[in-house]
């Protein structure tokens, strides 16, 4: 399962005694200010969940590999000690093999696996947090990963692909519960997931997921084929506000060729049609490398998403169709960390600047919810002082979202997007 790497951001700050000339002049300026700040809007409660849910997510088997790793995530307003539920899956296509907690929020938990004897299609799962451990409240936290392999690969059509839905039920020995410290159960909702098995060939665009601090993304094109290839056509198509330029240099396929390939491109109604060709002999036999990247610009209409699709009947190797297309989703998220006022991924004295001039002098603001560090609903010269507060008097660190990109999760008049 192909899955978005976070980003990491670093503080840059100054010890006191490093107070520089821009220091006294932003100090100057917030004092000149004092007089005019305006009075402080009450902070509101935050939102809550929706109710408990155990969510199966979705995840690929892909040509030539032979199990998937499926997300299990669980949504809960309070720490959960145990779950539990039975498992449903089609036992023609896909055996489920273990659990595995590596990665997830329960690796480092002490989970103990307790399952039930295995009576296809049914399989009951019930998980223990021991040595007073506990699954954090929170919503869609990753539990673990159900490993699902596919029983026999002959039961993918040629070139086409093959899926099963996995499920989340309740049994005679595994109900489907959520015990939390108290002792307190709740039947959760289940979501269910699938688990999709592709033969060769296959084009893939990764999906992605960006924050306000990305202005730009880049979209890797991936593919599958079971011999060597020297043409690779595809059609793109996608909304009006995707501006996107595609790049070779860099990739699999750059690498691979050692450079020596040609790419055209052709406009379409709807997208762009691209045929990358190898000058250089054929490439072998690809399992996921990429072709190039998709560097597509920030759209205007953000927050949002949008699918970046691959058509129909327009993607070949060589002269071969490729029927299996997974198109890509970019999904711009109102998120941001609290006080980086100018989006630079950092909060220093260029964002106290920044709060300043759009409160006082009318310069719009790249995202106004990060502006306001104090999270009162409103931007004014206290943002500015309790910048200066964090940066230099060790002052707490601003509210959440925070040192994280996030959303913001007080109801106010401000956003970001």
């Amino acid at each position: 399962m192909l899955r978005r790497v976070d980003h990491h951001y670093i503080l840059h700050t100054a010890p006191p005694w490093g107070v520089t000339r821009a220091m006294f002049t932003t100090l100057a300026l917030v004092l000149s200010c004092l007089a005019f700040s305006p009075t402080l809007a009450a902070q509101v409660n935050n939102g809550s969940f929706g109710g408990p849910v155990i969510e199966l997510g979705d995840a690929i088997i892909f040509p030539g590999e032979d199990h998937a790793l499926l997300p299990l995530l669980i949504t809960s307003e309070t720490d959960i000690v145990s779950w539990q539920m039975g498992l449903e899956y089609d036992e023609l296509l896909l055996s489920f093999d273990e659990v595995i907690f590596a990665g997830t929020e329960s690796e480092m938990l002490q989970p103990i696996l307790i399952p039930s004897p295995a009576l296809p299609p049914y399989l009951g799962l019930q998980v223990i947090y021991a040595g007073g451990n506990s699954l954090p409240a929170g919503s869609s936290v990753l539990a673990a990963y159900l490993k699902m392999s596919l029983v026999d690969i002959n039961l993918i059509p040629d070139g086409s692909s093959a899926g099963s839905g996995v499920g989340g039920i309740a049994n005679e020995s595994n109900p489907v519960l959520l015990t939390d410290l108290s002792g307190n159960t709740v039947i959760p909702t289940v979501i269910p997931g699938a688990v999709t098995a592709f033969d060769f060939p296959l084009f893939l665009i990764e999906s992605q997921q960006a924050t306000a601090l990305d202005t730009v993304l880049s979209i890797p094109i991936r593919a599958w084929t079971d011999g060597p290839v020297t043409t690779f056509a595809m059609g793109l198509e996608y909304d009006e506000w995707i501006v996107c330029e595609l790049t070779i240099q860099g990739s699999d396929f750059d690498d691979l060729t050692q450079g020596q390939w040609t790419v055209s491109e052709q406009p379409t109604a709807t997208g762009i049609e691209i045929t990358l060709e190898s000058t250089g002999g054929p490439v072998p036999a690809l399992s996921g490398e990429t072709l190039g990247f998709l560097v597509i610009a920030m759209p205007l209409s953000v927050p949002g998403s949008w699918v970046i699709d691959l058509a129909d009947g327009a993607s070949f190797v060589d002269q071969s169709p490729v029927g299996n297309l997974l198109d890509g989703v970019i999904t711009w998220w109102d998120h941001f960390i609290r006080g980086d006022a100018n989006l630079d991924g950092s909060i220093d004295l260029a964002d106290v600047d920044t709060i300043l001039a759009g409160a006082y002098r009318g310069i719009p603001f790249p995202c106004p919810d990060a502006a306001d560090i104090n999270d009162d609903g409103a931007i004014d010269i206290s943002d500015a002082i309790t910048a200066l507060q964090y940066l230099f008097s060790g002052s707490p660190q601003p509210p959440a979202p925070f040192p994280d990109p996030g959303p913001d999760s007080t109801d106010d008049p401000l956003d970001c997007l």
